[in-house]
């Protein structure tokens, strides 16, 4: 770990699920009720999210990558051989080797998290909304 003072990554771990479920409560769609593609919308919306705690806190990129695969398995419920596989392929698109939408989505969650942590249940609907209405989900 990068900075030992401030990555204790269980603690981040717990931090990024919660924000992950309050994505959800925002929302106002219960996991069960949203369509695969809502989910791959918002798995990469969180995606960015998780980068931007990842700056924030100084996380090496493995830490991050870990971060996002416990996030897909703990909150998006995925196994744990499709968590590391979608993992993959979201850093494959943020790096831009994958799909173009899917690293606009992962920028929109990096000002998404922006959002979340100033409270701003309104702007973050929205945002994630309009991403629904452009994909189609």
């Amino acid at each position: 770990m990068s900075d030992q003072g401030n990555n204790d990554l269980v603690p981040c771990r717990d931090e990024i699920n919660q924000m992950a479920r309050e994505v959800f409560r925002t929302i106002g769609l219960p996991f069960e009720q949203t369509s695969e593609l809502q989910r791959q919308v918002l798995v990469s919306f969180t995606f960015g999210m998780i980068f931007a705690i990842g700056q924030l806190r100084g996380l090496t990129p493995p830490e991050v990558h870990a971060m996002l695969t416990s996030c897909l398995i703990d909150t998006f419920h995925y196994a744990n051989h499709q968590a590391a596989a979608f993992s993959e392929d979201l850093i494959a698109s943020a790096c831009g080797r994958g799909n173009p939408t899917t690293k606009a989505i992962i920028h929109r969650g990096i000002d998404g998290h922006a959002q979340w942590q100033r409270g701003d249940e309104v702007g973050l609907r929205t945002n994630l909304h309009k991403i629904f209405q452009i994909v189609g989900a």
